[in-house]
C-alpha cells in the first residue's frame, strides 16, 4: 500500500487536476492520504500536529500545517483513492494463507444503514433528506461484509432515496459463485433472487413469515423444510420485464426454525442439497448475519464514521472511505494476531476473541510509520503481539433485550463506548 501511494501512476488517476500535487509542499500526495488513514476523530489541528510529530519523531511537531492548508489540499484528492487502495488491500488479503471460509464458501452479508450529515446546502442538494421534515441530509450506505474475516469487502454510498436492493446489486460486481451471501429480511423479491442465480451466487436470506403465499402456505403446511415454486408475480414480474430477466417461475428452499422467543423465522435459500446443506445447520447460518450489524457499530460508536472533517460531497465520502480502509487495516491485523491466540488460548475453558477496538487504538499512529516508512524494523511483529494480547471471553448463545426506542435512551453516551481520541 506505501509504494501504491507514493507511485506517479497512482498519483495521476486519483488527483483532481493535472497541477495538483506538483508543489513542494508539506502536505504531499502521500502524506495527506496517511493522514486521513489515521482515523481521524480530533479537531484537525491537534490531529495534524500529531501526524507530524509522528513523522519528525518529535515529542512537538516541528513542521507547521494548518487546517486551513489541509482543507485545500483535501479539495485536490479524489475519494477514489481510498476505494482502489481498499480494493488493492481486499485481493492482497485473499491470496493470504490465514482466510477462513464457510464449507468453502466465502461468507458475505449484505446490510444498509442511515447516516445524517453535517448541514450545508451542498449536502442537501446532492444527497437530500431521509424525510420530507428532516432538517439535516442523509445517506444510505451498503456494505458487502465477509462475516469470518472481518472485512468489508465493498461499500456503496448513495442518497437516502435509494433503495436497499439496488444498491444490493452493485455489491455482486464483487461476488462470485464460492460466495454465499445472507440477507436480512428487507431484501427477498423473486426478482432479486433470479439475478443471483443468472450469476451462479448462492444466497440465504430471512423472509417476512406472511409475504407471499407461498410462504404462507409452507407455514400452513407444518414443514420445517421444502423445496417451493415461487411464480413472478406484480412488482417482481414489472422489474424482470424492465431488467431483462426470465418470468418463468423459480425454486427456493424454505426453512423454519423456531427462535427460543416461539417466534417463527422463515429461511430462503439457494443450497438445494439435503446432504451436503441439512436443515440442522441454517439457524446457525443466519445468526452469523449479526456481525455485519457489529460492524456498523464499529464504524459508528468506535470510529466515529459520522463525525464529519468536512461539509462538500467530496469531504464526506473521503472520511467515509478512509475510515472503512482504516478498519480493514485491523481486521487484516487481527487474522495475522489469532494464529497467536490460538496457542495460548488451549488450555483455556472459554472461547476467545481479539478486541477490536484495542486493535484500532493500536494502529493510530502506527498506520503513519507504516505508509510514510519510518516504522523500525520490528514494528509490525512488536504490533500484531500486542494485539493478540488483547482477548475478550466469546459467550456463544448469550444474547440481550434489543432496544426498540433508542430516542427514549437514559444515558446518551454508554461508559462501554468511548472514542479512540
Amino acid at each position: 500500500m506505501s509504494s501504491k501511494i507514493f507511485s506517479p501512476e497512482f498519483l495521476a488517476e486519483h488527483r483532481k487536476s493535472e497541477k495538483d500535487f506538483t508543489r513542494d509542499r508539506s502536505l504531499t500526495f502521500p502524506r495527506l492520504i496517511s493522514f486521513m488513514l489515521n482515523m481521524v476523530n480530533g479537531s484537525i489541528q491537534s490531529e495534524l500536529s500529531r501526524f507530524f510529530q509522528v513523522l519528525d519523531d518529535s515529542p512537538v511537531a516541528l513542521t507547521n500545517v494548518t487546517a486551513a492548508a489541509f482543507c485545500k489540499a483535501r479539495k485536490k484528492l479524489s475519494y477514489t483513492a481510498f476505494k482502489d487502495l481498499n480494493a488493492n488491500l481486499i485481493h492482497t488479503f485473499y491470496q493470504s494463507r490465514n482466510v477462513q471460509r464457510w464449507r468453502g464458501f466465502r461468507l458475505l452479508a449484505v446490510d444498509g444503514s442511515v447516516t445524517q450529515l453535517p448541514s450545508s446546502p451542498e449536502l442537501h442538494s446532492h444527497f437530500g433528506k431521509a424525510r420530507a421534515h428532516s432538517i439535516r441530509p442523509a445517506i444510505r450506505m451498503s456494505q458487502l461484509y465477509d462475516i469470518k474475516n472481518q472485512l468489508t469487502v465493498d461499500l456503496q454510498v448513495n442518497s437516502h432515496s435509494t433503495g436497499e436492493r439496488n444498491m444490493a446489486l452493485q455489491h455482486l460486481e464483487q461476488s462470485n459463485d464460492k460466495d454465499l451471501i445472507l440477507y436480512d429480511r428487507g431484501y427477498p423479491a423473486v426478482w432479486f433472487f433470479k439475478v443471483h442465480m443468472q450469476l451462479g451466487i448462492n444466497f440465504c436470506a430471512r423472509a417476512v413469515v406472511d409475504s407471499s403465499n407461498e410462504i404462507k402456505a409452507f407455514v400452513k403446511s407444518g414443514k420445517r423444510d421444502a423445496v417451493v415454486e415461487f411464480r413472478c408475480v406484480e412488482k417482481s414480474l414489472r422489474r424482470c420485464k424492465k431488467d431483462g430477466l426470465p418470468t418463468a417461475p423459480i425454486k427456493l428452499r424454505l426453512i423454519k426454525i423456531t427462535l427460543t422467543t416461539g417466534e417463527t423465522e422463515i429461511l430462503m435459500s439457494s443450497l438445494f442439497s439435503n446432504k451436503d446443506y441439512p436443515y440442522s445447520i441454517f439457524s446457525d447460518l443466519y445468526h452469523q448475519r449479526w456481525s455485519v450489524e457489529e460492524d456498523y457499530k464499529i464504524m459508528k460508536s468506535r470510529l466515529n464514521i459520522e463525525n464529519f472533517s468536512g461539509k462538500s460531497v467530496e469531504a464526506v465520502l473521503q472520511d467515509i472511505h478512509a475510515k472503512t480502509l482504516s478498519k480493514n487495516i485491523a481486521a487484516v491485523a487481527i487474522s495475522e494476531a489469532k494464529v497467536l491466540t490460538v496457542e495460548r488460548c488451549k488450555t483455556r475453558k472459554s472461547k476467545y476473541k481479539v478486541n477490536f477496538t484495542h486493535a484500532l487504538c493500536q494502529l493510530k499512529d502506527n498506520i503513519v510509520r507504516f505508509l510514510m516508512r519510518v516504522a523500525r524494523s520490528d514494528l509490525s511483529k512488536l504490533l500484531i503481539e500486542a494485539i493478540a494480547t488483547s482477548l475478550n471471553a466469546y459467550r456463544p448463545g448469550r444474547s440481550c433485550q434489543r432496544i426498540k426506542d433508542k430516542r427514549n435512551r437514559p444515558n446518551k453516551y454508554p461508559m462501554a463506548y468511548k472514542r479512540l481520541c
